[in-house]
């Protein structure tokens, strides 16, 4: 009888114990990341971007960051210099860091003016990525989407990145069209 008296008293303390663990370190969970820690965790260094898709897919969601209210200024600075990562040395050379952030800030303090919100990007299919070559050089061609929306409705904007690959096979932005030089292309 005791036995099984002490058994119970046992199996209600550690009911209790388990209890109170769980609801205190609900407490102290830790928050969870935003989007821009997650992307700054990425050493580029090691895990660079393998086609020109996934360099394009880095790309927008470096833009969605610096467009996110979450995103500190701090990180800001850090998704700069990530996106400088992405560009090829020769369009990294005429953006340098602080003339990019720069370019930045203004161009998120002109979308502030005027209530203008980042709502997602689209990147264009893998299948559709067009790929060719120039003197032993492969370049690349990737359709990417902004959509923003703003208190007169909503709208996109397009980007054609192109990409060249580097002397370590890395595709890296060379630059890229906006819509409006899609369009006079286009005629």
């Amino acid at each position: 009888m005791k036995t099984i008296t002490l058994v119970l008293v046992l199996a209600c303390l550690i009911v209790a114990l388990y209890a109170y663990i769980d609801r205190t370190g609900g407490k102290e969970k830790k928050a969870e990341k935003t989007l821009a820690a997650k992307i700054l965790e990425r050493n580029l260094d090691t895990t660079y971007p393998p086609t020109p898709y996934s360099v394009a897919e880095l790309y927008c969601g470096i833009v969605e960051c610096l467009y996110k209210s979450d995103t500190t200024k701090e990180q800001k600075e850090a998704l700069v210099h990530m996106e400088r990562q992405l560009f090829d040395d020769e369009f990294a050379a005429i953006n340098p860091y602080e003339q990019l952030l720069l370019a930045t800030e203004a161009e998120l303090l002109a979308a502030t003016e005027k209530k203008l919100v980042f709502t997602g990007y689209v990147v264009e299919k893998a299948s559709n990525i067009e790929k060719w070559e120039i003197d032993g050089t492969s370049y690349a061609s990737v359709m990417v989407q902004f959509a923003c929306r703003s208190s007169n409705g909503s709208g996109n904007s397009y980007r054609k990145l192109i990409l060249r690959r580097d002397k370590n096979d890395r595709y890296k932005i060379l630059g890229w069209k906006t819509e409006e030089a899609i369009s006079e292309e286009s005629k």
